[in-house]
């Protein structure tokens, strides 16, 4: 195992995340799916659901901003999952794969926005 192995996913993160409570549809193969976020960055999103999709799962995520009209649309990728444990609220960690600038700077706006950042 490399030390890069044993960093958390918070230690591995690019860009920090922030707490933005959004509702989020995400589509698996023909399966559509709702869920909130708990957290976003620029580069990812956690999902709460009880029935988090396997690590390396791509999924495309759709999610709006406040008031916005076209909501944001980005395709991610599933890097970690948590089970439901007491205290622990369960779901996934998706990593945004390849967003582009435009799509990067509505995120960033939404965060600033809505997690009422400087």
């Amino acid at each position: 195992m490399s030390e890069d192995d044993t960093r958390s996913y918070s230690e591995k993160r690019r860009e920090p995340r922030h707490v933005v409570s959004l509702e989020v549809n995400y589509r698996c193969g023909d399966a559509y799916l709702f869920s909130r976020s708990s957290n976003l960055s620029e580069m990812g999103i956690f999902l709460t659901t009880p029935t988090p999709l396997g690590r390396g799962t791509r999924i495309e995520l759709s999610f709006a901003e406040p008031g916005a009209g076209e909501p944001i649309r980005v395709i991610g990728e599933v890097v970690w999952t948590l089970e439901a444990k007491p205290g622990v609220e369960p779901g996934m960690g998706v990593r945004f794969i390849d967003p582009s600038p435009e799509t990067r700077a509505r995120v960033k706006a939404l965060i600033r926005t809505t997690a009422y950042l400087e």
